[in-house]
């Protein structure tokens, strides 16, 4: 018989070899703590002990043990905990709708694509109606481990539940390490998917999250977790947001439908579209700092400071400030808009007369709803892509706000000295509002006692801390978060050693960027860079579709045909049980939203983001303990989702087929 040494030692070298090969980012990060402990860069601060017959880690600071009693006993209580009912320890991963037959045949009245729910409701309201009110789950398909201590808990869990999936987080690294030579990572990993968070920071976190989340998603609906005390639970909380921030929680693919058309609209108008070519970065622009103004607090704070010095920036306004700017005479040299909703239109409207901004140059999303865009000289106007490929040298810029959109965008174009005001990205400290008096969306919030106890949270109103710019920690919301985000990333990806980025908000703290008091600032250019501007875009724009950007549309067409052909195949399959079922779903999500298919066909784009909204309803629905009459529920359902599919592919073929 072995003897404990040659178990645990067997062990750490088979989870090793595995996290080598499976996950080389974690393997780096305990390579280098091994280097650190043999050069005594660091001082070990636990030890791994056996007694009793079970293993427990001694601190050597507290003189205290992790577990202080039978580690075995922990774990068969940890497992004991769990179940399959839906009161407690879950996170939802979807938006619960009360939907009566009466909502159900108002729908159904919509014209096509109105509003998102003429697609969801049949499904819904049939799986609403079919489930028991005290429902079960057959089975848990995607677990979280808040901590791992030593993984015993783990393993017993796994054992019990045999997960497909588990997101398995640990903030102390040493302590991760320890866990190697108790739990057999390696053999869980025979039976599930395993994504390790280990000693990451908020913005790896988020992207760890995110990629748990993307992988089978359609397993979203319901995600159980287990949280070990000794573990912090601020990544509870950021799990929350990483849920509540998924893209098809919050933009729905009616939108998508309809948005992507619009640039062919503008296209066979002639306007303008931006090139990739295009660079501000030159002996003139280079001699004069940008101003990027956003509508957070520090804009209003900063007013009379921002009046005074105007004329030292090239200023680039979003167009969510433009009503709080004409009221102090701040004319933007130019303008950025991103929002496509016809709502965007109460920007322009809030304006006494657009004579305000007549000379601006607009740099806008092809996707401005034509209410907007008859509002603007044409002369004046420039778009960019968002989400859409139609030009092959279109500027193509991907953020998730016109704030952090216009910031990747200036890094883009090689601004060498950009100046942020009022992309605060989080609430006032005083006031608790969240943007600058006269913003559209300006609203006043409060810190709850115990944000990260809730097991819900909303996206626009729910507060936690993040890295303030100007002090230690602000409030900020998940919808900010996402942004700060993406402005993290941007940094991370765009920004060269040439570019020097100034944030002058009393907001969040972004990376790579300098904190800057606006009255620290001593700027002397005021030479008026317009026209220069302007004169660039003019040298870097095309409009109409050259021959091989018109052979790509009639490329998106036979893409369009082609799924339309691979749905109706999967309609007329077979399924004798709901396993058969659903196992034909995942290959459906295959088919439609390959790599290649998201990447390059926007139809792609719209059908994943449908599918990821409501493919959790229908697993989640089949995964009700004690389901009957199968059979039924799965042609019902089925035609339901095949025939709104089918719809969608009709949409955007007419769409195209009238272009071309």
């Amino acid at each position: 018989m072995e003897d404990i040494n040659s178990i645990i030692t067997k062990t750490f070298n088979e989870n090793i070899s595995y996290i080598e090969q499976n996950h080389p980012q974690l393997f780096s990060k305990l390579l280098a703590l091994d280097n650190a402990v043999s050069h005594s860069y660091y001082q070990e601060r636990y030890e791994l002990v056996y007694e009793n017959g079970y293993f427990d880690v001694f601190e050597k600071k507290t003189n205290s043990y992790l577990y202080s009693k039978d580690s075995k006993v922990h774990a068969s209580l940890a497992q004991e905990s769990i179940d399959y009912t839906l009161e407690e320890n879950l996170f939802e991963g979807f938006h619960k709708h009360a939907i009566s037959l009466d909502d159900l045949k108002r729908y159904e009245k919509e014209k096509p694509f109105v509003h998102h729910m003429s697609g969801f409701a049949p499904i819904i309201y049939y799986t609403n109606s079919k489930s028991p009110k005290q429902k079960e789950l057959k089975k848990i398909n995607k677990f979280i481990f808040f901590g791992t201590g030593l993984g015993l808990h783990i393993t017993s869990i796994h054992k019990k539940i045999k997960s497909d999936m588990y997101l398995i987080i640990e903030d102390d690294l040493e302590l991760f390490r320890l866990s190697l030579f108790v739990t057999n990572y390696k053999e869980i990993a025979l039976d599930a998917i395993l994504f390790f968070c280990v000693f990451e920071d908020d913005n790896q976190f988020f992207t760890t999250s995110t990629n748990f989340l993307k992988t089978k998603h359609y397993y979203n609906h319901y995600i159980k977790y287990f949280h070990i005390l000794s573990h912090s639970e601020e990544k509870i909380e950021q799990f929350h947001v990483a849920v509540t921030s998924q893209a098809h929680l919050l933009f729905f693919y009616h939108h998508l439908l309809r948005q992507y058309l619009t640039p062919l609209e503008y296209i066979f108008d002639d306007y303008r579209f931006l090139n990739i070519s295009l660079s501000l970065s030159d002996k003139l622009t280079d001699e004069k700092p940008f101003l990027l103004l956003a509508a957070g607090p520090s804009l209003q704070k900063n007013m009379e400071w921002l009046k005074q010095n105007r004329d030292h920036f090239v200023v680039v306004a979003l167009s969510a400030t433009l009503s709080i700017l004409e009221k102090e005479d701040i004319k933007p040299d130019i303008i950025t808009h991103l929002d496509a909703f016809d709502a965007a239109k109460a920007h322009f409207d809030r304006l006494n007369s657009l004579e305000f901004i007549k000379d601006s140059i607009c740099m806008f999303t092809a996707r401005t709803p034509k209410e907007v865009v008859s509002m603007f000289d044409k002369e004046r106007l420039f778009f960019f892509e968002t989400g859409t490929q139609y030009k092959k040298l279109s500027l193509k810029p991907s953020a998730p706000c016109v704030g952090s959109l216009t910031y990747q965008l200036l890094l883009r174009l090689n601004v060498k000295n950009l100046y942020l005001l009022g992309l605060d990205l989080a609430i006032d400290s005083k006031t608790g509002k969240t943007h600058a008096d006269g913003h559209e969306y300006v609203q006043t919030l409060k810190m709850p006692e115990s944000s990260a106890q809730k097991d819900k949270m909303s996206f626009k109103d729910t507060l936690f801390y993040v890295d303030g710019n100007f002090t230690d920690k602000v409030q900020t919301t998940p919808n900010f978060k996402i942004s700060i985000d993406a402005i993290n990333q941007a940094t991370k990806i765009l920004k060269k050693e040439s570019q020097s980025v100034f944030n002058l908000s009393d907001g969040a703290k972004f990376i790579g960027t300098l904190s800057k008091k606006p009255s620290d600032i001593t700027l002397k250019s005021t030479q008026d860079m317009r026209a220069h501007i302007y004169n660039l875009c003019l040298k870097n724009f095309s409009s109409k579709l050259d021959e091989n950007e018109i052979k790509n549309l009639y490329n998106k067409l036979s893409h369009a045909r082609e799924m339309q052909n691979i749905i109706m195949n999967h309609s007329k399959n077979e399924r004798s049980d709901a396993k058969e079922y659903l196992e034909g779903l995942e290959k459906l999500c295959l088919s439609i939203s390959s790599r290649e298919n998201i990447s390059n066909y926007e139809l792609a784009r719209v059908l994943d983001t449908y599918n990821q909204y409501i493919l959790t309803y229908i697993f989640d629905f089949f995964n009700t303990a004690g389901l009957e009459n199968e059979k039924e529920h799965i042609e019902k359902i089925d035609d339901f989702l095949v025939s709104h599919m089918l719809k969608i592919i009709d949409f955007y073929r007419n769409a195209l087929d009238s272009r071309l």
